[in-house]
């Protein structure tokens, strides 16, 4: 394709590509991406991204910027007297158009792969059509799973074994997300606002891709006379944390030194220790 203001397409490219953490998705995008709409557009897209230049036309109303027939470089001149068409790239609110669009996921995509990732060392060999229908994928799953996506961050309190490991939650984020993937109520508020008191904290059990599996909330002692106690211990849909899960829910609790009050029935622990919580007394 003819194009008279390639710097303009390259422009936007380069916007693009600055979006891609991986230094391999900025080349891809300045690359391939550009090769791709240069050389293979559709004819949809064409039409959305650029003009048919037509030396007869003295002034472009929508496009004041495009050069008359006198001022076109000596390769554009040639092309016109081969009987080629030239184009003009229409710069103006690019991000409206569908190719453009399908740049951004695509970039999405990317920016969602591990930096060990395998494909970083080969990405140029993903053509376009093929980045772009999988970005399309990996775009609707986003929005069918949001919260696997979101990124908490909550500070590690206890690493164990196999990638799981204990947070504890401490941002209105930390208890949302919570609460949408656990299906339970963490995130009404209501807890949210005892943990700003400081009457009670919030800790979940994650896996390495930080989905969470057991929430457990510690009531706080302020008065130095007994320990903190774990009030509640939850699975999924409040139920009890299913059996693959338990054995990290009793190590934790120990190594904090915490006893427990309520839930007992959802944590699997030693006998002795469950003989001598049989009938304790509650605080409140």
């Amino acid at each position: 394709m003819n194009v008279l203001n390639v710097a303009d397409v390259e422009r936007e490219f380069r916007r693009c590509a600055s979006y891609a953490r991986h230094q391999a998705a900025r080349e891809w995008v300045v690359s391939v991406a550009r090769n791709y709409f240069l050389g293979h557009l559709s004819a949809k897209d064409c039409q959305s991204n650029f003009v048919v230049y037509d030396p007869l036309i003295k002034r472009h109303a929508l496009h004041v910027e495009m050069p008359p027939a006198q001022r076109l470089s000596a390769w554009a001149k040639e092309a016109l007297g081969r009987g080629e068409t030239l184009h003009w790239f229409d710069p103006v609110q690019v991000r409206r158009r569908n190719f453009w669009q399908a740049v951004e996921q695509i970039v999405h995509w990317f920016n969602n792969w591990p930096a060990d990732d395998r494909r970083w060392h080969r990405l140029t060999r993903i053509n376009f059509d093929t980045a772009a229908g999988s970005a399309a994928m990996f775009m609707a799953d986003v929005q069918s799973n949001l919260w696997d996506y979101v990124k908490d961050c909550p500070p590690v309190k206890f690493k164990m074994e196999c990638g799981f490991h204990w947070v504890q939650m401490v941002t209105p984020l930390h208890f949302e997300r919570e609460s949408r993937m656990m299906n339970h109520c963490v995130g009404n508020g209501a807890y949210y606002s005892q943990h700003q008191r400081g009457t009670s904290a919030y800790y979940s059990l994650r896996d390495a891709h930080n989905k969470p599996h057991v929430t457990l909330e510690v009531g706080l002692r302020d008065d130095g006379n007994g320990c903190n106690r774990v009030t509640q211990c939850k699975g999924r849909q409040n139920a009890r944390p299913i059996d693959v899960y338990q054995p990290f829910i009793w190590p934790f609790i120990k190594h904090q030194g915490w006893t427990i009050m309520g839930d007992k029935h959802n944590i699997d622990m030693p006998a002795d220790v469950a003989l001598s919580l049989k009938g304790e007394q509650e605080w409140s």
